[in-house]
């Protein structure tokens, strides 16, 4: 089976990990959670037309949510009066999970293969 067939559903759900918060702030987002859907979707689809910029563009986007992800966690995870923020710690550490697994199977031989062919 082709590379590119088999990290198809890994293509549709790009968009996963950079949507990972708690819903109480992405109550009024839903203007943005289309735009970044739609980017990603983009980018899906031009790696699947084998544009090798879109799989750079794609592992930047991944790479650059887990360092955020990290510096948003280690400075929100408490506030000010001492409370943990338990929702945002649960999804910031799953979507750091999630785009740590993502780049995994973006960066690999034969998914470079697949699409230099």
């Amino acid at each position: 089976m082709d590379a590119l067939k088999r990290n198809a559903p890994l293509l549709l759900l790009q968009p996963l990990p950079l949507l990972l918060f708690p819903p109480a702030l992405l109550a009024g987002a839903l203007p943005l959670i289309a735009i970044v859907v739609v980017v990603m979707w983009g980018l899906s689809w031009m790696m699947w037309r084998k544009r090798a910029w879109a799989l750079t563009m794609s592992i930047f986007i991944q790479g650059l949510n887990v360092i955020i992800r990290l510096m948003m966690l280690l400075s929100n995870a408490v506030d000010a009066s001492g409370n943990v923020n338990l929702g945002f710690i649960v999804t910031s550490v799953l979507a750091i999970v999630l785009s740590w697994l993502f780049l995994y199977r973006l960066d690999n031989q034969d998914l470079r293969a697949a699409m230099a062919a």
